[in-house]
C-alpha cells in the first residue's frame, strides 16, 4: 500500500522536529559542560554533605565492600548486585577503561569468593590468606595515600587527647613486628573505629573529633571490607549468591574533545561587562578559584591553558561511574529499590540526576553525597528522549540557580570546602579476630609501610 500525501508530510513534520530537538540537546548539553566549569570554579562545594544510609541489606552492604577492594588507586568504582531468583548479576562500572590487570584481579577475587564459600562453614586459612594478599597487593597505592594522610594527622596533632587515646589502643592491640604492616595496621584501624561508633556515650564519640575518626575509618575500611566479605561468603544462606554469580563490566563512555563555551561567554550571561571585570579582579584574588578555575580549562591531550574568552574551547568528559549502571537501570525500567554502591561519595550533578530519577518513580539508593560540583561531568545518555532532555533542563535550571546566586554575591569569599576523598563503608558487625592468622600471613609476604606513630 502506497502511503498517502498526507501521511508523508506527517512524517516529514515529525523528522523535523526531531531533527529540532536533537540539535537543542546537544546545544544545551554543550551549555551544560560549560557551566560546570564555571560552577566547579566559583562554588566548588554547594553544601555540607550527607551523611551515609545505614540501613542496608546484607547484600548491599557486600556490594560497598566489593566497591572498597575493587578501586585501585584514584579510579572511582560502582558495584550494583542484581538477585534473581536463580542467579545473582555483579554490574561494575569505573569511570576509565578496565586494564587486564584489573580484569585478572576481578577474576581472582571471584575465584576465592566461589571458593570460600563452597568450603563454608569450614574455615580455610589458605583461602582467606590469598584472598586477603590479593587485596592488599591491588590496593596498596590507594591505602598508603590514606595512610599518608592519618600519619600527617597524628604527626600534627600528637598531643592531643583523642589522638594519645588511639595511641595507646594502636599499641595494645598490635605486635611490635606489625606495626608496619598495612594490613594490620588497618585491622586496628577498623577495629578502633568500630569501638568508637558503637560507643553509647555521646560524649566519648565527640571527643574523638570527626576529621581525625574519618582517617581511621578510610585506613580501617580494608580490612573491615576484607572481613565483611569473607562473612558474607561463609554464609550458607548465601552459597547459590557466589556459586550462580555472573560479572557484568560496564564499559566507559568519554568524549575526549567536547566543544565548550568559554569562561567569559558563561559569565556574561549572568552579569554585564563592568561587574565582568570587577569580578575578574577579584578572583584574581582568590587562589582556589583561580587553581581550579586552571584545571578546568587546561586542555587534556596538550596539558596546555586554553583561553578564558577563547571561541574554540575543549573538554574533556567521562560518564561517572553511578551514572553508568543508574543509564542501564532506567533503559531497563527497573522500579524496584536499586543500591549503587560507589568507592568515592557521589557528586553534586550525580546527586541531582538521581534526584531527577526518583522523581520519575525510580527508587535509586547510593550510600552518600559530598555536594561537590566537578567540571567533566557527563550527561547519561539514555534511550529516553524526553527522559534525557528533562534531565538535562533540570541540572541546568539548578546550575544556573548556582551560578546566578554565586555571582550576585560576588564580593563575599569564595572559599573551597574540605575535601571529601572517599566513601569508606562502615565495618561489619563482627570484630574479624578469626582473621588475624591470615592478615599475619599478608605482612609477611607484602611490602612494609613507615611507622604510624613516631618512636
Amino acid at each position: 500500500m502506497v502511503p498517502s500525501e498526507e501521511f508523508k508530510k506527517k512524517h516529514e513534520r515529525e523528522l523535523e522536529e526531531l531533527k529540532k530537538c536533537m540539535k537543542e540537546l546537544k546545544e544545551d548539553e554543550k551549555v551544560l559542560y560549560s557551566k560546570e566549569c564555571v560552577a566547579h570554579s566559583i562554588n566548588f562545594v554547594v553544601d555540607k554533605a550527607n551523611k551515609e544510609v545505614t540501613t542496608l541489606k546484607d547484600y548491599e552492604r557486600f556490594s560497598c565492600y566489593l566497591a572498597t577492594i575493587l578501586a585501585r588507586d584514584k579510579e572511582v568504582v560502582a558495584v550494583w548486585l542484581r538477585v534473581l531468583s536463580d542467579h545473582c548479576e555483579i554490574y561494575l562500572s569505573k569511570n576509565f577503561a578496565w586494564e587486564s590487570q584489573d580484569v585478572k584481579y576481578i577474576n581472582k577475587i571471584m575465584m576465592y569468593l566461589k571458593d570460600i564459600s563452597k568450603n563454608a562453614p569450614a574455615y580455610s586459612d589458605r583461602n582467606e590468606s590469598a584472598f586477603a594478599e590479593a587485596i592488599t597487593v591491588y590496593c596498596s597505592a590507594k591505602f598508603e595515600s590514606r595512610y599518608k594522610k592519618l600519619r600527617d594527622y597524628i604527626k600534627k596533632n600528637g598531643s592531643s587527647e583523642h589522638v594519645k587515646s588511639f595511641k595507646n589502643f594502636f599499641s595494645a592491640n598490635i605486635n611490635y613486628v606489625d606495626r608496619t604492616s598495612m594490613i594490620m595496621t588497618s585491622h586496628v584501624c577498623n577495629m578502633y573505629y568500630k569501638k568508637i561508633k558503637d560507643k553509647n556515650d555521646e560524649k566519648v564519640k565527640f571527643s574523638v573529633l570527626s576529621e581525625f575518626l574519618e582517617l581511621i575509618k578510610k585506613v580501617g575500611s580494608y580490612a573491615g571490607s576484607i572481613i565483611g566479605i569473607v562473612e558474607c561468603a561463609r554464609n550458607t544462606q548465601y552459597k547459590s549468591l557466589f556459586s550462580n554469580s555472573i560479572v557484568i563490566k560496564r564499559s566507559p563512555v568519554i568524549i575526549n574533545n567536547q566543544s565548550i563555551y568559554s569562561w567569559k561567554n558563561i559569565i556574561r550571561r549572568f552579569i554585564d561587562e563592568d561587574k565582568y571585570e570587577d569580578f575578574m579582579d577579584r578572583c584574581l584574588r582568590k587562589t582556589n578559584v583561580t587553581e581550579r578555575r586552571s584545571r578546568a580549562y587546561t586542555d587534556h591531550a596538550t596539558k596546555q591553558q586554553q583561553p578564558l574568552d577563547g571561541g574554540d574551547v575543549k573538554q574533556y568528559v567521562y560518564l561517572h561511574a553511578e551514572m553508568n549502571i543508574l543509564s542501564y537501570i532506567i533503559d531497563n525500567k527497573i522500579y524496584g529499590r536499586e543500591f549503587i554502591a560507589v568507592s568515592k561519595k557521589c557528586c553534586y550533578l550525580c546527586e541531582l540526576y538521581i534526584d531527577f530519577a526518583q522523581k520519575q518513580g525510580y527508587d535509586i539508593i547510593v550510600p552518600g553525597n559530598h555536594k561537590k560540583i566537578y567540571s567533566g561531568w557527563k550527561l547519561p545518555h539514555v534511550k529516553d528522549d524526553n527522559f534525557k532532555i528533562s534531565s538535562l533542563r533540570y541540572i541546568l535550571e539548578n546550575l544556573n540557580r548556582i551560578i546566578g546566586q554565586k555571582l550576585e554575591h560576588y564580593t563575599r569569599s569564595l572559599p573551597a570546602g574540605p575535601d571529601n576523598g572517599g566513601n569508606s563503608p562502615n565495618s561489619s558487625n563482627s570484630d574479624g579476630r578469626y582473621m588475624v592468622a591470615p592478615f599475619k600471613k599478608v605482612s609477611k609476604k607484602v611490602k612494609m609501610t613507615d611507622l604510624l606513630f613516631d618512636e
